[in-house]
């Protein structure tokens, strides 16, 4: 199998994995692939642009500010994974039909992309959460702090586990910080974990009273028509996890809810209100025994390999650099609950 070949694969795989609806933090911080290895942008930018001046007759139009004048410079990380086919079940597959062996590298492609797309994923919950992207491995860190205003992390004065704290009218103060920060514009969306919404759920204010003073706790359709009449936007109940080190571990953490702006398509390469997810060019991407086509080269990119050797094994390697970048990171707001 040609590294096109692979690399083929490798795409469709991550285009079904990132338009899973409420699967994929892509929605507001969609992939955009660059033909570079690193990003250069002007971070804090709000999305609206001055309202133009007047201009008298005859007279030159007033110059309009640009972007910000800080340019701030991102070198994309390496984020790849090699599943390796040893002997033995070569020796296997060697009684199987070419078709049986084709699948099964197959899977071993989609199982490099899956493992890449959610490492992306677990580094987007790592921004949206903190306002900049923090990670420590045995053989990698990053600290890219993106400016998120510190007002816009908070912990709730009277956490959700108390069912006669008043939710909307908090969820509204919170708001109002929001707004602070965002020029008035309202998130798009309120994003939580089911431990969130159940503890959000159960507040008596929700509940049903019924014939003869009992009550009940509110239907979901119930609360969430409450939260939309009292100016609440959409809420969204996010629970992906993935595994680290074999640990099943929460993209974002489950005592917690999320400010963000209106999702827009997982590959809208203008990028979010927030930001993107940026994939880059490998150096792997330009080998010419790979013969991937120019346009093609950035993003995720696959190859099969098999030395001629005793004992060898088949390598199905997966390649890419990218990481989640916010140009506005106060368009992002968390507010521990729980």
């Amino acid at each position: 199998m040609t590294p096109v070949e692979a690399t083929g694969i490798a795409r469709d795989e991550q285009y079904l994995i990132e338009q899973s609806k409420g699967g994929t933090l892509a929605r507001y911080l969609p992939n955009v692939f660059v033909d570079s290895d690193h990003v250069r942008f002007y971070p804090g930018t709000s999305g609206l642009v001055d309202v133009a001046a007047y201009r008298a007759f005859n007279a030159p139009p007033e110059i309009g500010k640009g972007q910000g004048l800080v340019r701030k410079t991102i070198d994309l990380p390496s984020i790849a994974r090699n599943e390796p086919i040893d002997e033995m079940t070569q020796k296997e597959l060697a009684r199987l039909s070419d078709d049986r062996v084709r699948k099964s590298i197959e899977a071993a492609i989609r199982r490099n992309v899956q493992a890449i797309s959610s490492r992306q994923e677990l580094t987007r919950g790592i921004a949206i959460e903190q306002g900049k992207v923090v990670v420590d491995t045995e053989n990698v860190w990053i600290n890219d702090d993106y400016g998120r205003n510190a007002a816009l992390t908070v912990t709730a004065a009277s956490l959700w586990s108390t069912a006669g704290v008043d939710r909307l009218t908090a969820m509204n103060a919170w708001l109002d910080v929001y707004k602070t920060y965002n020029n008035g514009a309202l998130p798009g969306a309120v994003v939580m974990g089911s431990t969130a919404w159940a503890a959000y759920a159960s507040g008596s204010q929700f509940a049903t009273a019924l014939v003869g003073g009992a009550t009940r706790p509110g239907l979901k359709a119930e609360i969430l028509a409450l939260a939309e009449s009292a100016g609440i936007p959409p809420i969204e109940v996010y629970d992906r996890s993935v595994s680290v080190n074999g640990v099943t571990t929460k993209v974002l953490s489950s005592n917690k809810i999320y400010f963000l702006p209106e999702a827009v398509a997982p590959d809208d390469q203008n990028g979010s209100l927030l930001g993107a997810t940026y994939w880059g060019r490998t150096v792997s991407a330009g080998f010419d025994s790979w013969d991937i086509q120019p346009d093609e080269q950035p993003g995720i990119v696959c190859g099969v390999f098999k030395e001629d050797s005793v004992g060898s094994s088949i390598e199905v390697q997966g390649d890419s650099i990218g990481e989640p970048v916010l140009a506005n990171a106060n368009a992002s707001m968390t507010i521990t609950v729980v």
